[in-house]
């Protein structure tokens, strides 16, 4: 399985068409107006619009906007599922799709295409995607990947989100499935065993780069969340 991909401006508002093959539009600057699958949204940076082949689709762009699109004949099995027409991806996929911007763009080469396309297709395939539509939550969830070593309170991301305190707490958990203590623990958590693994840093070192000053605590929370220490990681 791989990927056809593309860097368009879409300098037009379509009409309602479709074509015979799937199609994922990754907005790279600007947003995009779009209703395909039943639904209509708007799809800006950090966010995928998923068209499936045949499935009827109108869009109109920002202007000076530029999109990744990805022509694919199947889809990954975590999309099949989806029923959802806009979906949030992570911060490193968004940066993966960066990369394959300014590669298309600089040189044309048959190999590095296939190659690129394949790459896309396989860290697609691992993304844990959350079905986002509201962009009061998607500032929250943006707020909170930025920086693991902060811990703002329910209070500063409710302003952020310009909800009342109850109002984020209820969207959050319908948009996510987990509260936000839940979901910055979880982020905490992955970043934590990806240095742990990749990177020579002390442990310590890494402990604060998720949020915790007493490392005692961090290695609890790691144990809990994993079944063993972070310092078995380390072993070998």
């Amino acid at each position: 399985m791989s990927a056809r991909l593309s860097i368009r401006s879409y300098s037009f508002h379509s009409d309602k068409h479709q074509h015979d093959y799937h199609q994922l539009v990754l907005p790279m600057a600007g947003s995009i107006d779009i209703e395909t699958l039943g639904q209509r949204g708007r799809a800006a940076p950090g966010s995928c619009v998923i068209i499936p082949a045949g499935q009827p689709h109108w869009f109109a762009p920002d202007p000076e906007a530029s999109f990744l699109v990805a022509d694919l004949t199947l889809l990954p099995a975590n999309l099949l599922c989806s029923d959802q027409a806009i979906i949030r991806i992570s911060p490193p996929m968004q940066a993966f799709c960066t990369f394959v911007q300014q590669q298309l763009e600089h040189q044309v080469s048959p190999e590095l295409e296939q190659q690129l396309g394949d790459w896309f297709i396989r860290l697609l395939s691992e993304q844990n995607f959350l079905y986002s539509h509201d962009s009061r939550i998607t500032r929250v969830l943006n707020h909170l990947e930025q920086d693991l070593s902060q811990s703002p309170s329910l209070a500063e991301l409710a302003d952020i989100a310009c909800l009342s305190l109850s109002q984020l707490k209820t969207l959050f958990k319908k948009q996510t499935g987990r509260t936000v203590g839940q979901q910055l623990l979880r982020l905490r958590m992955e970043k934590a065993r990806a240095l742990l693994l990749h990177t020579d840093y002390p442990i310590g070192i890494i402990a604060q780069q998720v949020g915790y000053q007493d490392f005692s605590t961090f290695s609890h929370r790691f144990s809990c969340h994993y079944g063993h220490p972070p310092s078995q990681l380390r072993l070998g």
